[in-house]
């Protein structure tokens, strides 16, 4: 049976009228079993009675009556020597007990034998059985059990009888016996019997039924008075727990339910003047009920406050679910969709439509879900606008991904200034050349008015002629390439990614920066792997980053030695290319700001402390790394750069 719906005090009066049932039934069983036995040992008693009884009056008869009935027979000459109804001891115990069957006819009593004088005490079947237990236990005086006969049943005891030297007169030798006896019932019963021998047996058997259901309709009435009690009981503790337990508590549910309903102050006190158990727990409540509401209230002035600064950031910020449905969202995020700004969500993935192989805020979601990292992307729309996207994971019980915190900036002005900062720091690189390549320049212009003024001024021959014809183009080129490489450092672009050899960027570098090298007296080892295949990277921006590296090298070093190596090699499927001088170290304090802008080391003039901060972005830019390591003797600059994009 289901008790999950019954009340309280149901619940309480069921269990204890079932215990209380429970100890009822035993009880009754044990004072049905009790009676049993006391109606059991009472019909022992009574046939103990009885056969004691009978055994008495066989005794009298025997020692008794018989020999003076023979005495008197004898004294008076009478004709008959043997009056059975005086002198026969079976004849006589069966007719007092017949006679007493007619008062008491419960009780039933037999003498009977297998070979009796009488056929009518010829033993049946069962009290044969009982006489070949005796003669077979002679140690045994007597055998009692219930039995059942027919419908009913018996306590029946049964005693041996006997024979005794007194019983040959009678049951011995048939010539011996007297005549009246014999001429009774004949020579051919009754007699061979032997002193110490099992004879006969006597039995009294008493019905039990009668008494038993006596015993038994006790029982049940009892049985059912105590239901009776037991079911009043159940009333009165039904109401008295329903009073004292089951209605206050009925009162904190109504007050739970309707807190949760709405229709109830959650601050609402219960009135109880109690002092036990239940009043203890309703002031218990009360001061619950009261630190709750507190509870609530500051709950929602904090809510109030996080939701003005929620929707106070200038930035649009929204919480997402996996199917780029928006949960929630402050102002500016539901301002950006209105406008129909393409990096943020108002759809779900499936329904957001954008070209293959360009990035969408669906395709960083998707990303974050695979992952399960925060990522962030930035990219250029087609209004020229740019943005970054930041998706933040929020996992689950389970450890996937069940929210994203979406959050976006137009970094449009940053962009732009950034820009604008390397384009300050490219121009403050060329100053910095001016001086090797004004001298680049001047040299061929030189040997080019030389030729000219020769040519002009001097006779010569054809082959001469064309020698310094020769002279002047090699000087044309040569300032040609300097004013081409001048020309491609020195312009603006966007990243534009496309396969390019590193060594060559490298090279060209290295020839913009030959003068200041030669200049210094710098010593100039260059270690660059020819394994190397093309990478995909914006060579211009990259030749800022190495020029920059470079330059900064080469003014670190005012001693001696003075070493400039540059090396560039694979390694794990990353383009690494080191810079490395023999200058004199980056002060330890000093590393970690050394990518902070206007952040600088050299004396002033010598730099705009740009430098490194416009390199490490053009490297993040193309998703690579850039790393310092400082010594005493000397300083290593080292790019790592992915091979594919």
């Amino acid at each position: 049976m289901k008790t999950s719906g019954l009340k309280l005090s149901t619940k309480f009066s069921l269990t204890i009228a079932l215990i209380l049932l429970f100890f009822c039934a035993i009880l009754s069983l044990l004072f049905y079993y009790y009676m049993k036995d006391q109606v059991i040992g009472d019909a022992e008693e009574k046939t103990k009675i009885i056969l004691a009884h009978t055994k008495a009056v066989g005794e009298y008869i025997r020692e008794t009556l018989r020999p003076r009935m023979f005495n008197f027979l004898h004294q008076i000459e009478s004709q008959e020597d043997f009056i059975v109804e005086a002198m026969s001891a079976t004849y006589v115990t069966n007719e007092v007990m017949r006679r007493f069957n007619l008062q008491v006819s419960e009780y039933t009593y037999k003498r009977v034998a297998d070979n009796p004088h009488n056929p009518k005490n010829k033993a049946d079947t069962f009290h044969s059985r009982m006489i070949a237990f005796f003669k077979n236990n002679k140690d045994q005086k007597e055998w009692q059990e219930i039995i059942k006969s027919g419908n009913q049943k018996y306590l029946i005891r049964v005693e041996p009888v006997i024979g005794e030297k007194r019983c040959l007169r009678c049951h011995g030798n048939p010539s011996e016996a007297p005549k009246g006896l014999i001429k009774r019932y004949g020579a051919e019963g009754g007699f061979g019997y032997k002193i110490g021998e099992v004879v006969g047996v006597q039995s009294v058997a008493i019905p039990l039924d009668v008494a038993l259901a006596g015993v038994e309709e006790a029982a049940i009435d009892a049985f059912i008075f105590g239901v009776s009690i037991l079911f009043l009981l159940f009333i009165v503790l039904h109401g008295t727990f329903y009073r004292l337990v089951s209605n206050p508590l009925k009162q904190l549910s109504d007050v739970f339910k309707g807190v949760v309903d709405g229709t109830e102050y959650l601050g609402k006190k219960i009135q109880s003047d109690r002092s036990d158990e239940i009043g203890r727990l309703m002031a218990s409540f009360n001061m619950m009920a009261s630190h709750l509401s507190d509870v609530q209230e500051d709950l929602r002035k904090n809510i109030e406050t996080l939701q003005s600064i929620f929707n106070g950031i200038s930035d649009p910020l929204a919480l997402v679910n996996p199917n780029c449905f928006v949960i929630m969202s402050n102002k500016a995020y539901r301002e950006w969709i209105s406008k129909g700004c393409p990096v943020v969500l108002d759809k779900m993935c499936h329904e957001i439509p954008h070209q293959k192989d360009s990035l969408c805020p669906a395709c960083i979601l998707e990303q974050v879900l695979i992952e399960k990292r925060a990522i962030y992307g930035d990219w250029k729309t087609q209004d020229g606008q740019h943005y970054s996207a930041h998706f933040y994971p929020i996992f689950g019980d389970s450890g996937e991904v069940s929210r994203v915190v979406h959050y976006v900036k137009n970094i449009t002005e940053r962009k732009m200034i950034e820009e604008q900062i390397m384009r300050t720091e490219k121009l403050a690189a060329l100053g910095q050349l001016s001086a090797g390549i004004a001298h680049e320049v001047n040299n061929p212009l030189g040997g080019i008015r030389l030729c000219f003024n020769n040519l002009m001024t001097t006779e010569m021959d054809e082959e001469t002629e064309k020698e310094h014809i020769d002279v002047i183009n090699s000087g044309l080129d040569r300032i040609q390439n300097i004013v081409r490489l001048l020309l491609d450092f020195s312009k603006s672009s966007p990243l534009k990614i496309s396969p390019c050899s590193i060594n060559k960027v490298i090279e060209n570098v290295l020839r913009l920066s030959e003068y200041l090298i030669t200049k210094k007296e710098i010593t100039l080892i260059k270690n660059l792997s020819n394994d190397i295949p093309d990478v995909m990277i914006d060579s211009n921006k990259m030749e800022q980053v190495f020029l920059n590296l470079i330059i900064n090298a080469i003014q670190a070093m005012d001693g001696s030695p003075r070493v400039l190596t540059v090396e560039s090699a694979i390694n794990e499927g990353y383009c690494m290319v080191s810079v490395a001088d023999t200058g004199k170290g980056i002060p330890e304090e000093a590393i970690p700001y050394i990518f902070d802008p206007f952040f600088t080391t050299k004396d002033v003039g010598e730099g705009t402390g740009l430098g490194l901060t416009v390199s490490r972005a053009i490297i993040e830019q193309h998703k690579g790394e850039i790393a310092v390591e400082s010594y005493k003797n000397g300083t290593t600059f080292t790019v790592k750069l992915p091979m594919t994009q």
